[in-house]
């Protein structure tokens, strides 16, 4: 009898459910495939929960527009992201808020003394000509695939600290300066310089992240999933992804019971450690690149109020707190505050880096309390309309670039045959860069399908 060919039971199977893996799952949608997730719920970091005319948000809020990786799939979801029309750059300093306008009048409109004054003038200067520099390496090179662009954008100013780029600071501008880095994982003394003047190039840039998904980020992940139905699968951690010749074998978990998959292509959309442990057979220099990728911790808690009336961060969206137990203020309902205002109102209040890790170590109770007590010391009287506070703990909020970390591109993005690796830590880590990279892997099993047929 002549050999029956073997035939896998799916083109790919993507392994993790955040939105990378469900951006892939998107593009991949019209094929056969499955989507394993270890958690009870899709989206990753990108989590909230609807609560009336508002949302709570814990995760991931920012949005760029249509032309972005992220924008461009809430539009094809047929979501809305709208514009937020609170001030993004305000500090909150010795009882003081300092919000719109230049940023460059920060250091005259701040309750700071001449010496201060004076080193956060130094600190400016020397980010904007760094930012001004990363601008010039950022534009495009005519032939140079997303790999390529990526190690060139990671070598940017690799070989230093932020710290040691910026130079000694006034206490006071060094605690602003570690508040603000927080929101990206890291302290100014573990994060790339070119890292550190990414964020900043960002938050600077006319094109930088200005929305929020109406109705909760939580609705991006949630559309996808309604759409995958069955394909997608909760509660099963991936185990081991070996790669054979014709196929790839997935073992995972469900419901106490090991169980295996075969597909010609996996999407491995996991945070790097996890992807280390569970991919066998990797070239030694990847697997160890995959181990050396460093994640820092975010902490949150979600706040829902009782407003009444108009508030005194109506006008603002974000606000940099440094010396509180939060380091930045989220006004969830900025997007909310145009026209008519309805009562009530949601608060997102943050910390990030080694200061989340730390409070980590406390109860919810007690960080909640914490939270609640500084966010009535920034704004007396808001203790009084809080009605609810969740506390979210994410360990690994993110990865990010230290020294050194662009020498290890080559090896991560190297081609693995069956298997393609995707996520944030793959670049600068937003939802950007999770849905880039999930993209490109799933452009290559498309090539490889077709050309299969």
């Amino acid at each position: 009898m002549p050999a029956v060919p073997f035939s896998p039971a799916y083109d790919a199977v993507i392994v993790g459910a955040g939105i990378g893996g469900l951006s892939a799952a998107w593009k991949l949608r019209h094929r056969n495939i499955l989507v394993l997730e270890a958690s009870d719920r899709p989206g990753g970091r990108l989590r909230s929960e609807p609560r009336g005319n508002y949302w709570l948000n814990f995760g991931a809020h920012l949005f760029g527009d249509e032309t972005s990786p992220a924008g461009a799939l809430v539009r094809d979801l047929g979501l809305e992201a709208r514009p937020i029309p609170g001030d993004r750059m305000g500090i909150a300093f010795k009882g003081r808020v300092v919000a719109g306008g230049r940023s460059e009048t920060f250091p005259l409109r701040l309750p700071l003394s001449l010496t201060a004054r004076l080193s956060f003038i130094k600190m400016g200067l020397k980010l904007r000509g760094g930012v001004l520099r990363l601008l010039d390496v950022q534009k495009p090179v005519g032939g140079e695939s997303p790999a390529e662009r990526r190690v060139r954008q990671l070598s940017f100013d690799n070989d230093r600290t932020l710290q040691n780029y910026v130079g000694p600071l006034h206490p006071d501008i060094e605690l602003m300066l570690r508040t603000i880095t927080e929101r990206t994982s890291a302290d100014p003394e573990e994060m790339a310089a070119g890292y550190g003047l990414t964020s900043f190039a960002q938050v600077w840039s006319k094109h930088s992240f200005g929305r929020n998904l109406f109705g909760g980020s939580a609705r991006l992940p949630q559309a996808i999933a309604a759409a995958l139905g069955e394909r997608l699968v909760l509660n099963a951690p991936a185990a081991s992804v070996v790669s054979g010749e014709e196929a790839v074998t997935v073992t995972y978990v469900k419901e106490g019971e090991q169980r295996q998959v075969s597909a010609r292509h996996v999407i491995v959309a996991t945070q790097a450690d996890v992807a280390q442990r569970i991919l066998h057979d990797l070239p030694d220099d990847t697997a160890s690149a995959l181990g050396q990728i460093r994640y820092g911790a975010f902490l949150s808690a979600a706040v829902l109020t009782a407003e009444t009336g108009p508030m005194p961060w109506d006008n603002n969206y974000a606000i940099a707190t440094p010396g509180l137990s939060f380091g930045v203020f989220f006004n969830q309902a900025s997007t909310l505050r145009v026209g008519p205002r309805k009562p009530g109102g949601s608060l997102m209040l943050f910390r990030g880096a080694r200061g989340a890790a730390e409070l980590m170590q406390q109860s919810d109770e007690e960080i909640a309390s914490r939270f609640i007590a500084d966010l009535n010391r920034l704004f007396p009287g808001s203790k009084a309309i809080v009605r609810e506070v969740i506390v979210q703990r994410w360990p690994q909020g993110a990865p990010y670039s230290f020294p050194g970390r662009a020498a290890l591109q080559p090896a991560l993005t190297r081609d693995l045959g069956r298997v393609h690796l995707a996520g944030d830590y793959l670049e600068f880590p937003c939802m950007d860069a999770a849905i880039a990279t999930a993209g490109e892997a799933a452009a290559r099993i498309e090539k490889a399908l077709d050309h299969d047929r």
